[in-house]
């Protein structure tokens, strides 16, 4: 039923089966649109109960006085950022508190060509501290790519997914089209999402391209690691080169890294030695990933965006230990493991709306809506559903390491599961000479372009091909 080729592992290329996504938005020939031209035509901010976050300088805080006085050994704040990735992000409020990232939870990632706002939770530090780092303003935002705002206190952490949701504001230009046509050209392709679901259409909630990372290639290292171990993956994770989609200078290291890698293996396998414990090979490796350059000098690591990349080499060295490097990186490499199920949840959800998978044969989340689960070997009830209408999902091995960290809950918890279709609320869109502006609302998890994708080919979609 599917095929996954070298060529979706390691670029993404079929992530998304756009001719079922385009077949659910009635079959119309879409229009070409670009976006995120600026930064400031792709504005996310993040939706927390009871508080909805922006991107302006001013607070968000309805009542101040009644935040302030909440109870809490941890400090909440609201992280402003353009041109950072939410990782880097936060490299750079550890850096300005003087605390590690590891002490900063937060619900989501938010995309880096975009400006956007979300809650993070600082431990280890003073309300006094990180008030007296909040410099929220448009100038800073400028100069330094981010802003904390609305420092108070709270009593727990952030975890992956909390958050309600996220409000977008985007800009999509359509070059050589007047505000005339746009409207003609829109009014027909909104009104069929519409049809019979009121203000908010509901549309499939496939994941978007942006689970696979600035290379593209996230899917194929999280086979690698499930395939063939924590070694394996990491190696992919920092040494692939996709110069495609990678920053040239982010190439050029990971070819530097592949062969001091392959070293390191030849050392290992000499020594009777893991490839962990090749300390000056790690040794080599950092002194490539803060190499200095440019005019202010700064390592080549921040230059490229491979935060993660230096933080896993550090935690190698650190601890000697490939696995525990990988336990301490977790919440960063589990990405790579959520790209493979991401791409399997893809393709079941597109053979539902192609009608080669019936509706009934999904789960029913507590709203009774149809959910899909995520292929998660630590559930039956998860290996059941894929044998049954996705066994290619189902790989041929899983490494015992990797099932334990990222494919196993404490017992008794079930798999994630994730719904099939959203509801698209708020929606707005003013036509212009060139330009079409939206607003609308996505619960949390969901992604922005794919829901434009049913309305304009975006400047993304040459990339994507149905798999099946």
């Amino acid at each position: 039923m599917y095929t996954i080729t070298e060529n979706t592992l390691r670029t993404g290329q079929g992530f998304v089966p756009s001719a079922s996504l385009r077949s659910f938005a009635g079959g119309f020939d879409n229009w070409r649109a670009e976006h995120k031209k600026d930064p400031l035509h792709f504005v996310v901010t993040e939706k927390q109960p009871g508080l909805q976050l922006t991107v302006s300088p001013k607070s968000d805080l309805p009542n101040p006085e009644m935040y302030m006085a909440r109870k809490g050994r941890y400090v909440a704040a609201t992280l402003v950022k353009t041109r950072h990735t939410t990782p880097a992000a936060i490299d750079a409020v550890a850096r300005l508190l003087g605390v590690d990232a590891r002490c900063i939870s937060y619900g989501g990632l938010k995309d880096r060509t975009a400006v956007t706002s979300q809650m993070i939770v600082i431990e280890g530090v003073s309300l006094d501290h990180v008030r007296r780092s909040c410099f929220p303003s448009e100038q800073t935002l400028r100069e330094h790519g981010f802003f904390l705002k609305d420092a108070r206190p709270t009593d727990k952490r952030l975890s992956k997914g909390h958050l309600e949701g996220n409000r977008f504001e985007i800009l999509l230009t359509v070059d050589g089209k007047s505000a005339a046509e746009l409207s003609e050209y829109l009014q027909p392709r909104v009104n069929y999402l519409m049809a019979e679901q009121g203000n908010a259409p509901k549309v499939p909630n496939f994941f978007g391209r942006q689970r696979l990372g600035r290379r593209q290639n996230l899917m194929g290292v999280g086979r690698e690691f499930i395939l063939n171990g924590v070694n394996a993956g990491v190696k992919r994770f920092i040494c692939e080169a996709v110069k495609e989609n990678d920053h040239p200078k982010a190439t050029e290291i990971r070819m530097e890294l592949a062969k001091i890698w392959e070293e390191a293996e030849v050392r290992a396998a000499n020594r009777g030695e893991t490839v962990a414990e090749q300390f000056m090979c790690f040794l080599d490796m950092k002194a490539v990933l803060e190499a200095p350059i440019g005019y202010h000098k700064k390592p080549v690591w921040k230059m490229a965006n491979m935060y993660i990349e230096h933080r896993l080499v550090n935690r190698i060295l650190a601890t000697k230990s490939m696995e525990q490097a990988v336990t301490d990186l977790r919440n960063d490499l589990s990405l790579s493991i959520g790209a493979y199920q991401g791409f399997w949840f893809n393709q079941v959800l597109g053979a539902v709306i192609d009608g080669k998978v019936p509706l009934s044969a999904l789960d029913r989340g507590h709203n009774g809506e149809p959910v899909i689960p995520l292929y998660f070997t630590g559930d039956d009830q998860s290996v059941a559903f894929y044998k049954q209408v996705c066994p290619e999902a189902i790989p041929d091995k899983v490494d015992p390491f990797i099932k334990r960290l990222f494919l196993t809950n404490p017992p008794g918890r079930p798999g994630p599961r994730r719904s099939a279709f959203i509801s698209v609320k708020n929606l707005e869109y003013r036509v212009h000479d060139g330009a079409v502006s939206f607003k609308f609302s996505l619960p949390s998890g969901s992604y922005a372009t794919n829901f434009l994708a049913y309305l304009f080919e975006l400047d993304q979609d040459d990339l994507e091909e149905s798999n099946r």
